[in-house]
């Protein structure tokens, strides 16, 4: 039971570990026009629930290196904590894919709005695109290849 643990732990670090490499190495990777790479990740956890606190983790540190810091921290773990808990009703990973893309179009967009000033609907509808994009070939690459990198961790 110890080395389970412990092997979750260890699974949970590198996933934040990679995500926050994929997002901070990322040119485009923050503000109103991005394309996060490193958004492929965010579907494992509609896989495996056990890579929630990874995710979120990665999610939180990748996010304090963005140009809004704090603000952009709070915004991107308030989505993933509410996406991962309707994903626990919605078992279908499209759709989760879908719902997590539309919740960061509606939160970055009103976030960028009170803090930057960007246009809420110009940032919901390139945020929610690109997010949906990159969700998508997540999705898509872990549905087929998923079971030979991602552990079941029983």
């Amino acid at each position: 039971m110890m080395i389970i643990k412990n092997k979750i732990l260890v699974y949970n670090a590198v996933l934040a570990a990679v995500y926050v490499a994929l997002t901070v190495i990322n040119p485009i990777g923050t503000m109103a026009i991005q394309l996060r790479i490193s958004e492929m990740l965010a579907v494992i956890p509609f896989f495996n629930r056990r890579f929630i606190p990874g995710m979120i983790l990665g999610l939180a540190i990748a996010n304090f290196f963005s140009p809004l810091g704090l603000i952009d921290v709070a915004t991107g773990v308030g989505i993933a904590a509410i996406s991962y808990t309707i994903s626990y009703f919605i078992k279908n990973v499209w759709v989760n894919a879908v719902q997590y893309s539309v919740l960061c179009g509606i939160f970055v967009g009103l976030m960028l709005l009170t803090v930057a000033g960007v246009p809420f609907w110009f940032s919901f509808v390139t945020i929610t695109i690109s997010t949906l994009i990159m969700t998508f070939l997540g999705t898509f690459l872990f549905s087929k290849i998923g079971d030979r990198v991602l552990p079941s961790l029983k």
